[in-house]
């Protein structure tokens, strides 16, 4: 992706996530990338590659923090605790935009409209890095945990967009949170 098309591709993640996919013209991105008029559409031509420029960019961008993983982040139930709290911090935190703009495309997918089929890819994709990890950490029917780890965390985020937690409690909540999701992860043995 050109330096120009990463921009817009920024600048359209910051749309949705403020105004839903109604708000996403090509007109709005060029305003909030600070773009000449036309600069979007001559990256991406329709919606539809917009979108496509939208989601690579998001995965791109998600899929990060998790290859920056330690091997042994989920060799212990502490561990794996401690690695969703700093995924949930980071998500919510420096990375709020992306997940607001994620959330908005799964909604707008679910009523069958562009990136069906995308979206469920990079989802699998994100399964498929989780299981690797319990796979390695010896938990059992890792692909299943993995599935039910990911649909928990993107409960949790939902919650915390839609129903914000206050700031006051320290992030003890992300912590609970971290431990109710991993009483539901079969035990390694550790």
């Amino acid at each position: 992706m050109s330096t120009r098309s990463r921009r817009a591709a920024d600048a359209a993640i910051e749309v949705i996530a403020e105004q839903g996919l109604r708000g996403l013209t090509h007109r709005a991105v060029d305003t909030r990338a600070g773009l000449p008029p036309g600069s979007t559409s001559s990256c991406f031509r329709t919606r539809r590659a917009l979108l496509e420029g939208v989601l690579e960019r998001m995965l791109e961008l998600d899929e990060q923090p998790l290859t920056r993983l330690p091997p042994d982040a989920w060799s212990t139930r502490e561990r794996a605790t401690a690695t969703i709290v700093g995924l949930l911090e980071h998500w919510l935190g420096a990375a709020r935009t992306r997940t607001r703009a994620r959330m908005q495309l799964y909604l707008d997918a679910g009523d069958g409209a562009l990136l069906r089929a995308e979206l469920d890819a990079a989802g699998q994709g994100f399964v498929r890095m989780a299981a690797d990890g319990m796979r390695a950490a010896g938990v059992p029917d890792a692909g299943y945990a993995a599935r039910m780890l990911v649909a928990q965390l993107d409960g949790v985020l939902f919650d915390a967009l839609a129903r914000p937690w206050p700031e006051a409690d320290g992030g003890a909540w992300l912590r609970h949170a971290a431990e109710t999701i991993m009483r539901g992860v079969p035990s390694t043995g550790q």
